[in-house]
């Protein structure tokens, strides 16, 4: 048997994770709470699906959270966020652009 230190051995690697768990730790929290917070509406990540009582519960606790994201088209992207002038639109209301991808 060959007793020789390595430091690829499997000892030495669940010994630097566990070490190190203090510096990752915090970052893997925070990353599941926020992909936890923002599947809120669904149930979570493995959550069931809310009913409308439990979901205006969590709004009134939390507050209601607003998605960052925002569907944007080309045009869009290269007009610096307005929307591409097709025909005559200057009687029309701007709209309200929905967030998220829904």
């Amino acid at each position: 048997m060959d007793f020789s230190f390595s430091l690829n051995s499997e000892p030495v690697k669940y010994a630097l994770i566990a070490l190190t768990t203090p510096l990752w730790w915090p970052f893997v929290r925070e990353l599941w709470r926020e992909l936890n917070a923002s599947l809120r509406d669904e149930g979570g990540i493995f959550g069931a699906q809310l009913s409308s009582k439990e979901i205006e519960r969590l709004n009134r606790a939390q507050g209601r959270r607003e998605s960052p994201l925002l569907s944007e088209t080309w045009d869009e992207h290269e007009n610096g966020g307005k929307p591409a002038a097709r025909g005559p639109a200057a009687g029309t209301p701007a709209r309200t652009r929905p967030r998220g991808f829904r």
